[in-house]
């Protein structure tokens, strides 16, 4: 990469890139908001560079909406650019910028990796479905068995229908069989178009608002969180304000207080916070416990969140008796997924290690990096 061309890519984002772990190697990244600030691919992925020994390194790219085309234009310009995996929330605008979509992109709409072919053509893919899936049915690294043995015949109550829970709710609707999915959503609406697409393709779906919760829970096998409630930090709202998710369960609705997006930065935000959100907390807190307790114990709990390690929804159902998971494993398989069959695999073709062996490898490395 020529100075040139780091110039080129720093003018596009709001972090400093580092121009040492660049130097002469292959360049993968991660592109959002702000993932310097907080995503785990640099790790993952450096990780798995220095067990393959491959000349690469991956940085994260702070980048804001109006210069994702900026950035590719530059990273398509790049001959030692890779690909990059891309992150929120950018998975949807950043299809008008790509030369071509696979075909799970086009059922998803969403991207999640980009590849850059040897011609410049830059490729959109989407390996987060697939990576829920290995994630609950084959062994993971750090357990002793699989989440889920099959989902064949099994009714999966989807808690969300936004961007995750696109890509997870195609992915299990494929392999549900007699089974079926349920897509809640606190707004019916985007539950009952998500449900529609699926139905198109011919699986079944069926979209439940959140007052029926009650009656649809204890029928499920899993369980699985595509919400951000729960999820750690402060979440920017499209009104300016921002709100805290934290100490909420998504088996129960959330109204939680808007703040100004400023707050993050005093010192006792979050004292004021949870002054002001208290009783609506107590009230989802309360509604989710009971429905827990009334859910078989059988049935598994999935979060997509991984910060917090446990949300109060996986508390819940740890207390009440149902096996859980977070993220963390989710994002582990598709980012192996990613690397191996995606951004590195002509890297790994060319090296003759593209095996079902080397995929385990990665997978067991990103895992220990974490």
């Amino acid at each position: 990469m020529t100075s040139s061309n780091i110039a080129a890519i720093q003018k596009c984002v709001s972090n400093t890139l580092d121009g040492s772990a660049i130097g002469e190697n292959l360049i993968a990244g991660v592109i959002g908001d702000a993932p310097s600030h907080y995503s785990k691919s640099p790790r993952l992925w450096n990780a798995a560079f220095r067990h393959l020994a491959m000349n690469a390194a991956y940085l994260p790219f702070d980048v804001d909406d109006e210069q994702v085309g900026n950035l590719l234009a530059a990273l398509r310009d790049c001959d030692r650019f890779m690909g990059v995996n891309v992150t929120v929330p950018h998975k949807l605008r950043i299809m008008d910028f790509l030369d071509e979509l696979d075909a799970g992109v086009k059922r998803i709409q969403a991207v999640n990796t980009i590849v850059r072919t040897p011609g410049g053509r830059l490729v959109g893919y989407n390996t987060d479905g697939e990576g829920f899936i290995e994630s609950i049915l084959t062994r993971q690294p750090d357990r002793a068995e699989s989440f889920v043995t099959s989902l064949k015949g099994m009714n999966v109550l989807l808690l969300g229908a936004g961007g995750s829970a696109r890509a997870v709710a195609f992915h299990v609707a494929d392999l549900l069989d007699a089974g079926q999915l349920i897509i809640c959503n606190r707004t019916l609406d985007h539950a009952s178009s998500l449900a529609a697409e699926i139905e198109k393709v011919g699986r079944v779906a069926i979209a439940i608002g959140e007052s029926k919760l009650t009656a649809h829970a204890p029928k499920a096998g899993l369980i699985v969180n595509c919400t951000t409630k729960g999820q750690g930090g402060v979440r920017k709202l499209p009104n300016g304000a921002a709100v805290m998710l934290e100490r909420y369960s998504s088996l129960a609705p959330a109204h939680p207080a808007q703040f100004r997006e400023n707050i993050s930065t005093e010192t006792d935000a979050d004292a004021k916070w949870r002054a002001a959100a208290a009783q609506n907390i107590d009230a989802n807190n309360l509604a989710s416990m009971a429905l827990a307790r009334c859910i078989p114990s059988e049935t598994r709990f999935y979060d997509l969140i991984y910060h917090p390690e446990e949300t109060v929804f996986l508390r819940h159902g740890r207390l009440t008796g149902h096996p859980t998971i977070n993220g963390k494993s989710m994002i582990v398989n598709q980012a192996a997924i990613a690397f191996s069959k995606r951004i590195c695999n002509a890297e790994l073709q060319a090296r003759g290690i593209d095996t079902p062996e080397t995929r385990k490898q990665i997978l067991e490395v990103m895992y220990q990096a974490w």
